[in-house]
């Protein structure tokens, strides 16, 4: 496998990741990109996608495997991260554009698809904010871990990530506050 020089995109998406969790989800679900499951290895992840991948850093002191992967027509990325005991603790597809337009419209339609799976998620923020810098996301809180569905919309990078955590790397949900 070959090494990539994109970690400086992936901090950019971890750091989204980390400041954007927060929602709820109640449905347990398996993850609709790929078959692979929580308890798989990198030897049935290389078995499903092949052995031509890229590896890299992940962000959990493991190795972060990734595969040209197609979901609902859409050509993207498939990353699977692994932690420093390499246990599967990550899963997220990842699609790329140069259009805004096309970016937003990908997210409706995976957002569509993900309410339709796990429900409305319950998340809350300022929606008149989330219009100023025009990253929509989500997140839903699951006994299985954590989903979340994030874009980044600046002007050299438009890109959605829709995420699986396993539970060991999953945020509780925030408790409310009165403000």
């Amino acid at each position: 496998m070959r090494r990539s020089n994109k970690p400086v995109f992936l901090l950019l998406l971890a750091a989204f990741l980390t400041v954007s969790v927060s929602g709820c989800g109640k449905k347990e679900t398996a993850c609709p990109f790929t078959s692979i499951v929580w308890g798989n290895t990198l030897e049935d992840v290389i078995k499903l996608e092949g052995d031509d991948g890229e590896t890299y850093d992940s962000i959990y002191d493991g190795v972060t495997y990734a595969f040209p992967k197609e979901y609902e027509g859409l050509q993207g990325t498939i990353k699977y991260m692994f932690n420093d005991k390499n246990q599967l603790v990550s899963m997220s597809w990842m699609y790329e554009t140069d259009d805004a337009e096309d970016l937003n419209a990908v997210y409706e339609q995976i957002h569509g698809k993900a309410e339709n799976m796990l429900g409305k998620s319950g998340f809350t923020y300022n929606r008149e904010e989330l219009e100023k810098v025009a990253s929509p996301g989500d997140v839903w809180y699951l006994e299985s871990g954590n989903v979340v569905l994030t874009t980044v919309n600046a002007s050299d990078l438009k890109a959605l990530q829709y995420t699986f955590l396993h539970p060991d790397v999953s945020e509780e949900r925030p408790q409310k506050t009165n403000q």
